[in-house]
């Protein structure tokens, strides 16, 4: 049974301009214990969608349309008390910027504590204090470590300690929006073990966002992956990225450079995006497309069924033209 079940869920953000789509009718849905994982280029819809299911939307973005079911409840229908109630206890958010996600004025055994107080008023400081040893066990920071202020901590500390938090309620499921960015290779491969080693402990979920395709192959079991506020294609991590079938998987891991090929890479053209604003109802990928057909334009894309576990939001006439090119 699914932990999280998205259905037709859009967001939209107030603008001078108008009413920007920044999600458009997604679907989705997550098993417990189970890893899903977001790519696609910025300003695609990726944080848009973790801000939107944590209710931490800023003031000009709203829902508006579609359902959030997270065992048997509707987040999209909560109100600010629910959510206080529920954020951090069943879902937790561990947040792109380290730095910025930590009180600089509060030691970060405090900031841990805080968490589990709020969400647990009857458990007693000595309680309290053994969960938040427990969590910093659980991510490897020293013990001697608990007292510091944030900028006592290197970059992958602060990292560990956003985990740490993420992680102090002990929450069914987790969304990590590019939790190793600005780490160095070896602290980012030693932070992506650690979120595996904690998701098989804890039989949490996680939903993974990120631009790197590398990353969330390393991590997610399946994969989504989106442009201009859409998911264009989604299966398991060996078809999305071994047999991409809409041209703008290919395109976008067509950009990546490969060690096990002694090819130059060709980086596909790309025009301008989208309009968020003005294009409805068409391809959003149309115009950068070199397989596109007459519909494109003219049409609404529907999900195409390449197997039991992948589809394409795409014209059957397209995937197949572009398979067999």
């Amino acid at each position: 049974m699914a932990v999280l079940k998205v259905e037709n869920l859009s967001v939209g953000y107030k603008s001078k301009k108008g009413l920007v789509n920044a999600v458009n009718n997604i679907s989705f849905s997550i098993e417990q214990g189970q890893s899903l994982g977001f790519v696609g280029e910025s300003g695609c819809g990726k944080t848009t969608i973790g801000m939107a299911l944590m209710g931490l939307l800023p003031e000009n973005a709203s829902i508006l349309q579609g359902n959030i079911i997270f065992n048997g409840k509707n987040l999209a229908r909560f109100n600010d008390d629910e959510w206080r109630n529920f954020r951090g206890k069943e879902i937790s958010m561990i947040f792109q910027a380290a730095m910025n996600a930590l009180n600089p004025v509060i030691r970060v055994d405090e900031q841990i504590a805080e968490v589990i107080e709020t969400h647990n008023p009857e458990m007693s400081k000595t309680d309290v204090y053994t969960q938040v040893k427990k969590m910093f066990d659980l991510v490897e920071i020293p013990e001697n470590r608990l007292r510091d202020y944030p900028h006592q901590y290197s970059g992958g500390m602060k990292q560990r300690a956003i985990i740490a938090m993420a992680l102090a309620c002990m929450p069914r499921l987790i969304i990590a929006d590019e939790p190793t960015t600005a780490l160095d290779v070896i602290v980012q491969d030693q932070i992506l073990k650690e979120i595996k080693q904690i998701q098989k402990a804890l039989n949490t979920s996680v939903i993974f966002i990120s631009h790197n395709i590398a990353v969330v192959a390393d991590v997610c079991k399946d994969i989504c992956v989106m442009y201009a506020g859409q998911i264009v294609e989604k299966g398991t991590r060996e078809e999305v990225f071994k047999f991409p079938r809409h041209p703008y998987t290919k395109t976008l891991l067509g950009s990546y450079l490969s060690l096990e090929s002694e090819e130059n890479i060709k980086v596909p053209e790309m025009r301008d995006s989208p309009d968020l604003i003005t294009t409805t109802g068409v391809c959003m990928f149309a115009e950068n497309c070199n397989c596109k057909s007459q519909d494109c334009k003219n049409k609404t894309p529907e999900w195409v069924n390449l197997s039991s576990t992948h589809q394409a939001l795409c014209f059957e006439d397209v995937l197949n033209k572009d398979e067999n090119d």
